[in-house]
């Protein structure tokens, strides 16, 4: 069991270049900024996979900073998030992404507010729904994520 421990903390360590999954995710959510933050459901839930990569990488870095208390609330709900532990399904940290389908096969995607009630709609039937973290968490992250690799120089140009 120690072996395993060692393995994932191995993910946390500054001594090994980050840089490059930085920079593709300060590239994606900056896509993702210039589209107003109106992106499709599908896009957006692998945008918010792709930050909570982010945030394991950096998460020591982010603990030893001087943060706002809305980034503080905000690496909260990261925590969290990355634990599995969704105990407070505050619609200002959660929205809910649905998968449907038709009989043809199609699948559509969806984004809800959490306390929304999915209902079956004619032709189209829920195949899964579960929560991802809210657009206002993404904004506030992406700033800390910024303010990590500029205060630990972690991005290399």
């Amino acid at each position: 069991m120690e072996d395993q421990k060692a393995v994932f903390e191995e993910c946390y360590s500054t001594a090994k270049n980050i840089s490059s999954p930085l920079l593709k995710y300060f590239v994606k959510y900056n896509e993702f900024e210039k589209k107003g933050y109106n992106i499709d459901p599908y896009t957006y839930t692998k945008l918010t996979i792709h930050s909570m990569l982010v945030f394991r990488l950096i998460e020591k870095e982010i603990e030893s900073m001087d943060l706002s208390y809305e980034e503080k609330n905000t690496v909260d709900v990261l925590k969290r998030y990355k634990n599995r532990d969704i105990s407070d399904l505050s619609p200002k940290n959660y929205l809910k992404f649905s998968v449907w389908i038709n009989n043809e096969g199609n699948l559509r995607y969806r984004l809800s507010d959490v306390r929304q009630d999915l209902k079956e709609e004619s032709m189209w039937t829920m195949v899964t729904a579960y929560l991802v973290p809210h657009t206002n968490i993404l904004k506030t992250s992406n700033g800390i994520f910024l303010k990590a690799a500029m205060k630990y120089d972690l991005i290399e140009l």
